[in-house]
């Protein structure tokens, strides 16, 4: 209900333009399927992509904005996305359950959702947080096919299941095969060879399931997978990322990198819990216990994100291509919860509990909104701590609300120059202002420049126009409109 009477605040994010437009591309594909040679290429890079969740997400939100006519289709687009990440959140719970009690359960789908980090992408992120949702319900519909291999009324349609959403996730991202190299090793683990069987189905099921979800692999599966594979293994990221107060460049960051960014956008009541369940889960698997938390915390956290390290895969905006590694750190939270409501058996006190841990993430978040995701705990005092030193509004969402503020400050007939996502304000100012992007070698005499602060650029940029309006939270600037002295050159 919160998200729902929200959803309007949330400004567009960099890449949904285009997103929106292959939605409509993949949609338009099928008539092409049995002679894919005369299918039009997609005009980006997001052919290397699957677009399954989009052509999905694109149809619904057309259905919203049907049914809701006074949201746009941006909200209605908004909107969808934080279904699916609230199905993300219930999947946590599911897995939670299979090794805990139902309350601890709860606990990690709690913690999970008040995480401002995730509440504020649920909303405008339109790749990682719905590829961290069909990750979570692949592996969970997964373990469910496994854990019913032997019951012969029910493996049909878990199989079935289970299959379609591999693949699925599978075209969304080129990550997505891991989540069934885990359930392929559980099950290898409990049936032995009584799994092969239904595994060769469940693997070709899931084939066939990208295929049809990714028009890209029509005229060459193979070779374009392998594309995908070495483009995302190395991609062409070329903005500096700022990192402790240093500007990197994508395939040059610290080894520290991501996990910094993890301990210091996480609340610290997720990040106690974490550590505790970690503890908790060693002692169980020491004493014979509960094994399974710690397993898929190292199949699915821990081993993962070594491998992107160790291979130096290019990293960008605060490691948000990792989020779907991040689920099985707030299952280990569940155990610490677990092992706080053996001590605790009071429900009072346990809902007091659940609170403690909830309430820092929700009440930092109101006072960022909408730009939860940009949060900061205090290990660095906090997002105006973090202001300067790590990335701010990296997806340009505040253009949508700065866009207001230009539309009243600026006279008719200006010149802007727009740098970031020039998209988002060429479709909300006022029509006699003239947007700009970029362009080396030219001058024509801009009246003012848009800018955010994402790496620093507004140091660097345009240095002699006087700030006209900054926007941010908590001492933070996101995005800046700025006058440019007549006769000057903002470079």
């Amino acid at each position: 209900m919160l998200g729902i009477v929200t959803v309007h605040d949330y400004g567009e994010s960099w890449d949904e333009a285009d997103i929106r437009r292959y939605s409509v591309y993949a949609i338009n594909a099928y008539p092409f399927l049995f002679h894919p040679g005369d299918l039009p290429q997609f005009d980006t890079n997001l052919n290397l992509y699957g677009p399954g969740y989009f052509a999905v997400a694109g149809l619904t939100s057309r259905a919203l904005a049907f049914v809701y006519p006074s949201w746009s289709i941006v909200t209605a687009w908004h909107a969808v996305y934080f279904l699916t990440f609230l199905g993300g959140v219930l999947c946590i719970y599911l897995l939670a359950h299979r090794s805990m009690s139902d309350r601890a359960a709860f606990g990690a789908a709690l913690l999970f959702l008040s995480q401002p980090l995730f509440w504020g992408h649920a909303f405008i992120n339109p790749k990682d947080m719905p590829f961290l949702t069909l990750f979570l319900a692949t592996m969970y519909f997964g373990f469910r096919m496994v854990d019913g291999l032997t019951n012969s009324a029910r493996i049909h349609v878990d199989l079935a299941i289970a299959a379609v959403l591999l693949g699925f996730t599978s075209s969304l991202r080129v990550l997505g095969p891991l989540a069934g190299v885990i359930v392929v090793t559980y099950a290898g683990y409990r049936w032995r060879s009584r799994a092969i069987l239904p595994l060769s189905i469940y693997l070709i099921l899931a084939g066939l399931t990208a295929y049809l979800c990714w028009p890209y692999l029509w005229v060459a599966p193979v070779s374009r997978v392998l594309e995908s594979l070495n483009t995302m293994a190395d991609f062409p990221f070329r903005s500096s990322i700022l990192f402790a107060g240093q500007l990197y460049k994508a395939d040059q960051l610290p080894f520290t990198y991501f996990p910094t960014i993890l301990g210091i956008q996480l609340t610290e009541s997720a990040i106690f819990l974490i550590a505790v369940g970690f503890v908790v889960s060693i002692i169980s698997f020491v004493q014979g216990g509960n094994k399974g938390p710690l397993l898929l915390l190292l199949a699915w956290f821990l081993l993962p994100t070594l491998a992107v390290l160790g291979s130096r895969t290019p990293l960008y905006d605060n490691a948000r291509q990792l989020f779907f590694l991040l689920p099985p750190l707030f299952i280990v939270a569940g155990l610490a919860f677990e092992w706080l409501f053996r001590h605790f058996r009071q429900p009072l006190v346990q809902g007091a509990l659940l609170l403690a841990a909830a309430l820092p993430g929700v009440l930092i978040g109101a006072r960022l909104h909408p730009y939860e995701y940009v949060y900061y705990n205090a290990l660095v005092r906090g997002t105006g701590g973090a202001f300067r030193y790590y990335e701010m509004d990296y997806w340009g969402t505040s253009y949508d609300e700065l866009s207001r503020q230009i539309n009243t400050k600026v006279p008719s007939g200006s010149k802007v120059l727009v740098y970031g996502p020039e998209q988002i304000l060429a479709a909300r100012l006022r029509p006699d202002l003239q947007v700009f992007i970029p362009r080396e070698g030219t001058n024509p005499g801009y009246d003012y420049v848009v800018l955010l602060t994402r790496s620093n650029a507004d140091q660097r940029l345009c240095r002699d126009a006087e700030i006209i309006y900054s926007l941010g939270r908590r001492g933070a600037v996101f995005s800046e409109l700025r006058r440019i002295p007549v006769g000057a050159r903002c470079q």
